[in-house]
């Protein structure tokens, strides 16, 4: 019995030893520096920002990738520490809002009236890697720019980022994907400020806008 309980014991003790010795899993998360200060073009002007819109699998914390044959595939020993929909939401309305471009920047919810609606769907986020382990990160996103008066669409742009790596794994896709950001950041706010000197801003206090 003794002898049972003494293999017992040591199995016991093996099967932690071999579970601390699995590599914990990594999160990860977007990071940027604060953007650059821009001419207050749009002082005059409120801009409310859409929820942004991403496919299904962009809004849970998995990070996947794409192999030969188009399947997608998840690395399971790495998540985001929040879903890439909600971190692009962030950083869109944070830059904007730190650039000093707009009198205000409020939320999609918001109950303050506004003059532009900014809406962004992310259409792709994915690295690729291929046979030989090489693969191509990719970022692209789809702005439009609407009136709120009028509803009329007054502009619109594709933003996309790809970087190439001859070892692709999750840190070389995060590190592609730090770049794109950084980069869609810096080309949003270079974009909305076209369009405030390309706009000129109607009078229109006697209208209720909503």
């Amino acid at each position: 019995m003794r002898t049972l309980i003494i293999l017992l014991t040591a199995f016991w003790f093996a099967g932690c030893s071999l579970t601390r010795e699995v590599p914990p899993e990594q999160g990860y998360q977007l990071h940027l520096d604060a953007p650059e200060a821009k001419e207050a073009a749009c002082a005059d002007r409120v801009l409310r920002v859409a929820l942004l819109q991403a496919p299904q699998w962009l809004q849970g914390t998995a990070i996947y990738y794409a192999a030969d044959g188009g399947r997608l595939y998840r690395y399971t020993r790495a998540r985001w520490e929040q879903p890439p929909v909600f971190q692009l939401q962030q950083i869109t309305e944070k830059c904007i809002i730190e650039s000093g471009l707009f009198e205000a920047v409020v939320p999609y919810k918001s109950q303050a009236k506004n003059d532009w609606l900014l809406e962004i769907r992310i259409e792709r986020m994915l690295q690729r890697i291929d046979a030989a382990g090489a693969g191509e990160t990719e970022l692209m996103l789809y702005g439009v720019l609407v009136d709120q008066y009028s509803r009329i669409v007054m502009a619109q742009k594709t933003f996309r980022y790809a970087s190439s790596s001859e070892k692709a794994n999750v840190q070389t896709a995060m590190d592609a994907w730090n770049r794109a950001a950084a980069s869609y950041r810096d080309d949003l706010l270079n974009w909305l400020q076209q369009q405030c000197n390309d706009q000129p801003k109607e009078d229109r206090s006697d209208v209720d806008l909503r």
